[in-house]
């Protein structure tokens, strides 16, 4: 059957994702999005659910569409994918073999983005309405077809070094440093994290990073900033197309509502024994100079390649 114009998705919340404005970063306060590309994983991807529960934070995961297929082999993948949704996370689609689109042609990256967006469709009961190209390359003439398709593109501000075997512990400090950098820079520091749920070690880096910015709210608190770390979702970001992108420069606070106040005093309370220790990822040293943490020759910035 061919796709509507414009996918009309069954849910309410999906509705509102639809031509967004290109979602990159720079957001005013100390807010973060998670997400994860590539999945889901049997091991990894459901490790990093029960993580994510526990800690209350959702996420977004921009799904390779062949893990999720409607045949016999991918039917743990898609009870992962209902399983995200139960979570109250966000899923997208991230292509159906993760190829580097602007190589294919229009027929093959045409392709790509049906069979993938018609596999979601078939796993959520919606239509998806999130779109992160793989590598984060694509041209024009993708970028148009998502919007007709309906789609809201979804990038990133901060990356880890992941594909160079490097600890969860060393890819957390990383993204600390990314984050601190943009603040001594006087930028948002609002922003996309990139992860992957392929590997154990990114599922670690994001408990660890997690830890230690609920860990950080407790020294805001105590300083009396009410501007606290949020594990933000999309609704928290979204803006229809046309509307003005974020700043990058000129640091924006936003304080945090007393629900999440409270919520982080609790959390302090509870954690009070294990700051000391949480607080010792600080003592790693990095270089965010290096490739790896978000430069070309690493699994850099998204890139808009030419027609």
């Amino acid at each position: 059957a061919p796709f509507r114009l414009v996918p009309r998705a069954q849910s309410p919340v999906a509705q509102r994702f639809q031509r967004g404005r290109p979602l990159e970063g720079g957001f005013a306060g100390r807010r973060l999005m998670l997400t994860f590309d590539d999945g889901p994983f049997t091991d990894s991807t459901s490790r990093l659910l029960e993580i994510l529960d526990r800690e209350d934070v959702h996420a977004v995961f921009f799904l390779v569409a062949s893990r999720v297929q409607e045949i016999p082999g991918r039917r743990n993948g898609r009870r992962m994918v209902q399983q995200m949704l139960a979570g109250g996370h966000s899923v997208g689609n991230h292509s159906f073999s993760h190829p580097h689109l602007p190589s294919l042609g229009e027929a093959g990256w045409k392709r790509e983005i049906l069979r993938a967006h018609a596999a979601i469709f078939s796993a959520i009961g919606y239509a998806p309405t999130l779109f992160r190209p793989p590598y984060g390359q694509f041209n024009a003439a993708i970028d148009r077809y998502l919007t007709y398709r309906g789609y809201t593109r979804v990038h990133w501000t901060y990356v880890a070094d992941e594909f160079r075997g490097r600890s969860g512990q060393v890819m957390a400090r990383g993204i600390l440093a990314q984050i601190r950098e943009r603040e001594r820079l006087g930028k948002n520091v609002g922003g996309i994290l990139l992860l992957h749920d392929t590997h154990q070690r990114s599922v670690d880096c994001a408990e660890v990073l997690i830890r230690r910015l609920k860990a950080e709210n407790c020294a805001l608190l105590d300083a009396g900033d009410d501007d606290l770390w949020r594990f933000a979702g999309i609704p928290d970001f979204f803006g229809p197309a046309g509307t003005e992108k974020a700043d990058a420069v000129g640091r924006e606070a936003l304080p945090a509502e007393p629900a999440v106040r409270d919520a982080a005093r609790l959390w302090c309370d509870e954690h009070a024994g294990e700051l000391e220790e949480i607080r010792r990822l600080d003592d790693i040293q990095v270089n965010i100079n290096e490739n790896g943490f978000g430069l070309p020759n690493g699994y850099g910035l998204p890139v808009d390649e030419e027609n």
